[in-house]
């Protein structure tokens, strides 16, 4: 199993979070509420939770080329929401 994690340090989690996944949801299975979702992406699993100063994502595969693609994928969504009001990019571990 390959995976990876993100967290991201802000007081807007909830909000990145639900933006996240309402962009995903007419593409993708996703499953949310204000603080925890889950995607199925193409071969690999986004979990998300948002507490109250952080972001936190955890990616897992088995596929290593689904997997590098959708951590970039995640990524590129990933900073078009936070960057943009935080300055703050997307950056995983790697943790297997």
């Amino acid at each position: 199993m390959l995976e990876a994690e993100a967290r991201i340090a802000t007081t807007e989690a909830s909000s990145y979070l639900t933006r996240l996944a309402e962009q995903w949801v007419h593409t993708y299975s996703v499953r949310y509420d204000a603080l925890t979702a889950e995607v199925s992406l193409p071969g690999v699993e986004l979990a998300m939770t948002a507490d109250g100063d952080s972001l936190s994502l955890r990616l897992a595969g088995l596929d290593e080329e689904q997997f590098e693609a959708a951590k970039q994928s995640v990524a590129r969504h990933v900073d078009r929401v936070v960057m943009r009001e935080s300055g703050v990019r997307c950056a995983w571990h790697q943790l297997s």
